[in-house]
């Protein structure tokens, strides 16, 4: 009897436990045996260069590690620990944070692994954009990402916890078997950092001598810029961009043989960083804006949402940062010189009166090859290229061959009148 009753009291407290996933009966998110998690990487990094339709920018404040690195090398259990409560801590300052400048790519990497003992159908995955309150924290500001706002619903014994954000919904990875999972990485998604400030159009008018050229910037970014610096050729201007605000810039211009004005640099100095996350003290059990993932798991006809892990310690992290850059346009060109023999003085005024073309027809998406890349990154509203005006620029060519002829016409009778004297 003795000996009985000693084997069950061995078996008792030295057997390992079999971590069944009892979430679906339960409903309690302490009993959740799926366990993911996301990180930040670098996609793809332009290179820094002073070019036309190029970046340039300081490669000291670039932050982060490249996606090639990190893809099939980081296990899940390299990021994360295990947590006391439920889930996994989701450890800071791995993988969590990107200093990129415009039109390079965040990858975002997603990790899980399945710890129970049966199947597991992860049916969607909600990626979090932003904190509760976007003002506090929101990468779409930053990047070419867009999202719905939700409230994934968690619970915790008797209490609920939602997670509310932003959110992007991805179609689940299905079915995961026992100790099996996404165990280094994979990648779910892309995004381009964006340019809050874009050139619009240019247009160039004749006054006098002069050839006036007009640029249209615009601050398409909800945020002030202050002491943005133009420059093109001799001319240079520093000024503050208010929230969606148009500004043209004119100036002089010198034109050379082949017609080319060269290309404007704008120079941003201004930093903007944005956090999705803040980490919960590690005896914490509340959610808050821990979460960076989670999803709704399927079984039998049934779904529910889930979290498998949390950021912990306390401290705000998955952040990306738009560094200071220096955005050049594409090379702008006026319209060839018309040969004389091509073109008379009726087909000119023909010319200036049905020869104006819609803006839209001379809208053209830049998609030329720039560093490597096939076409720069469309991060929602395309770089429109500038803007020719060829009715105003045939006008300038016509004055100035007019006026050319016109002293060569004075000279020859100035000529004549002195061979007749």
């Amino acid at each position: 009897m003795k000996r009985f009753i000693l084997s069950i009291f061995l078996f008792t407290f030295f057997v390992s436990p079999i971590f069944a996933d009892r979430f679906f009966r339960e409903g309690d998110i302490m009993e959740n045996r799926y366990f993911d998690t996301l990180g930040y990487t670098i996609g793809d990094l332009l290179q820094s260069e002073q070019c036309p339709n190029c970046v340039k920018y300081d490669i000291a404040d670039i932050k982060g590690s490249k996606s090639s690195e990190v893809l099939g090398t980081v296990h899940i259990d390299d990021i994360t620990d295990s947590d006391s409560v439920y889930g996994l801590m989701r450890l800071h300052g791995l993988y969590d944070e990107v200093s990129l400048p415009p039109y390079s790519k965040v990858d975002f990497i997603y990790w899980s692994k399945n710890t129970s003992d049966t199947d597991v159908n992860i049916f969607s995955l909600k990626m979090f954009l932003s904190r509760m309150y976007s003002y506090q924290g929101d990468i779409t500001k930053l990047v070419d990402l867009q999202g719905e706002y939700e409230s994934l619903p968690i619970k915790y014994i008797i209490w609920e916890y939602p997670r509310k954000g932003v959110v992007k919904t991805y179609p689940g990875i299905g079915v995961i078997q026992p100790s099996e999972g996404v165990l280094y990485g994979m990648r779910l998604d892309s995004a381009y950092v964006k340019s809050p400030l874009v050139f619009e159009k240019w247009e160039a008018r004749y006054e006098g001598e002069d050839l006036i050229l007009s640029v249209y910037v615009k601050n398409e970014s909800e945020e002030v810029l202050p002491n943005v610096n133009y420059t093109h050729q001799e001319y240079t201007e520093i000024r503050d961009f208010n929230k969606d605000e148009e500004y043209v810039y004119e100036y002089a211009v010198q034109v050379d043989e082949e017609g080319s004005l060269g290309y404007v640099g704008i120079y941003n100095p201004n930093t903007q960083r944005e956090c999705i996350a803040r980490g919960e003290n590690v005896e914490s059990t509340f959610v808050g804006d821990s979460p960076v993932v989670g999803g709704i798991r399927e079984e039998n006809g049934g779904y529910m949402a889930y979290i498998g892990s949390r950021v912990k310690p306390f401290g705000y992290t998955f952040c990306i940062t738009r560094i200071p850059y220096t955005l050049y346009s594409q090379e702008i060109f006026l319209t060839p010189p018309v040969a004389e023999e091509e073109i008379g003085e009726e087909e000119v005024v023909q010319e200036e009166v049905e020869g104006q073309i819609p803006i839209e027809e001379n809208v053209v998406e830049l998609e030329e090859e720039v560093l490597g890349i096939t076409q720069l990154p469309k991060t929602g509203k395309y770089i429109n290229s500038f803007l020719v005006v060829l009715l105003i620029l045939w006008y300038y060519l016509l004055r100035r061959f007019l006026y050319e002829i016109k002293i060569h016409n004075t000279r020859i009778c100035s000529k004549d009148s002195e061979d007749t004297i």
